[in-house]
């Protein structure tokens, strides 16, 4: 009775400094959340960088790999595994260091690498700032989301949530464009020189003078009381077949992504035969429906009610259409084929993080969703190496568009095991 009584008092206590909270939130989170968006914005630039250079001979020269689809590939591969292994490997960064200093310290860096890649007179060295770049931007996952935890009430915190994730898409819509106009106007060394300046002229100050780890007046939340262990919660989710078959579909999916991310410029110049112009057009539509996607499917499944069924359509969608861009002659059609593929995709995202937090114990989501991004992204690193490999040894792109059409095909079948009751 009296520990039924204690566990009562601090719920009701901890209930009282919820409402308080919701009460007080700051008038500054929503600059909060444009911050995190623009990092995550300038980020994205930072990671799609390389993949318009694939096709510039300047570029291949300076670096000596000429036209290697293999060896162009596994900048993109180096980047994604690191930046995979550092998400899971230093997500505590921000915990230990601080959540603002943290970021600022790795905005910093990403300037500093940019710059560097700048430089690259070899295919080692912008191999290695790559892979530099992907640890330093690892640990921008966890912190972005311990930051929106902290400024909004849980009521805000998906709309908190939307306003920064849609950076990731439209970094590509508008990350393509934007290095296509600089290494065509003023060299791909001065391209990165732009996007190291954006990251330390202007995000890096945004973050130190705007940024802040919790908003004015906060308190300390009271301890829980009389809950399972944070590792007894882990334990469950790796015990649980639902919860790798959340891996096996995000895993599909980042396959997809950064496949795509890493070849659509070349494919679009190399085999469709598009000049720059048109090249920035097709390489911006695809991830602009990739957003609308999103949006449309995060409120689709919200009024439903069903995750997995969205999830399952979305993805397998995603290769459905992406299979037709491989036989469709016309090069129009073959690029807005492939924009209607990334919206496909982009309907698959919002559901299956929905998904996570029915599946996941409560106090192991942050590491859940942790985990299977990170193993998602490591996964998914493999993605342009092997689709180089295949396009060098086939001589086809169409054999690399496979590994797209494969991997959809197959993650969306982790979903229909979970359709029924989700």
């Amino acid at each position: 009775m009296t520990t039924d009584l204690g566990i009562s008092g601090a719920a009701a206590a901890a209930a009282g400094a919820s409402a308080k909270a919701e009460a007080t939130v700051s008038p500054l989170r929503w600059i909060i959340a444009l911050i995190l968006f623009l990092a995550v914005l300038s980020a994205f630039f930072d990671r799609i960088s390389v993949a318009v250079l694939f096709t510039n001979k300047e570029f291949q020269d300076a670096l000596g790999t000429g036209f290697n689809p293999t060896l162009l590939g596994l900048l993109m591969t180096a980047f994604v595994f690191a930046y995979g292994c550092s998400g899971v490997l230093l997500s505590f960064v921000g915990d230990l260091f601080g959540l603002r200093r943290s970021l600022a310290i790795g905005t910093a860096f990403w300037g500093i690498f940019m710059t560097a890649m700048a430089g690259a007179g070899s295919f080692t060295q912008m191999l290695s700032m790559r892979i530099l770049l992907g640890v330093a931007e690892g640990p921008q996952f966890s912190i972005t989301n311990s930051l929106i935890k902290r400024w909004f009430p849980p009521r805000e915190q998906a709309r908190a949530n939307s306003i920064w994730m849609i950076g990731s898409p439209l970094g590509s819509a508008l990350g393509f464009p934007l290095m296509i106009f600089l290494e065509t106007h003023y060299g791909w060394r001065a391209a990165f020189l732009f996007l190291a300046l954006l990251n330390i002229v202007i995000i890096l100050p945004l973050v130190l003078f705007f940024l802040r780890d919790n908003p004015p007046g906060a308190v300390a939340q009271p301890a829980p009381v009389a809950q399972p262990s944070y590792l007894s919660q882990v334990g469950l989710y790796c015990r649980d077949w639902r919860f790798w078959m959340l891996v096996i579909f995000n895993s599909a999916a980042l396959v997809y992504l950064w496949g795509l991310n890493s070849w659509l410029p070349t494919y679009l110049i190399k085999v469709r035969g598009f000049d720059p112009r048109q090249t920035s057009l097709f390489s911006f539509l695809p991830f602009f429906l990739m957003f609308l996607g999103e949006v449309i499917a995060a409120a689709l499944s919200d009024r439903i009610g069903r995750r997995a069924i969205v999830c399952l359509i979305g993805l397998f969608g995603a290769g459905a259409t992406m299979y037709l861009v491989s036989i469709v002659p016309d090069a129009q059609t073959a690029a807005i084929l492939i924009a209607v593929s990334a919206f496909f995709w982009g309907s698959a995202l919002p559901p299956l993080f929905a998904l996570s937090l029915q599946i996941l114990p409560p106090r192991a989501v942050a590491s859940g969703v942790g985990m299977f991004n990170g193993i998602g992204n490591i996964i998914g690193a493999l993605s342009p190496v092997v689709m180089g490999g295949l396009i060098a040894e086939t001589g086809s792109f169409n054999a690399g568009l496979m590994v797209l059409v494969g991997a959809a095909t197959l993650g969306s079948l982790a979903m229909v095991p979970l359709v029924r009751r989700f």
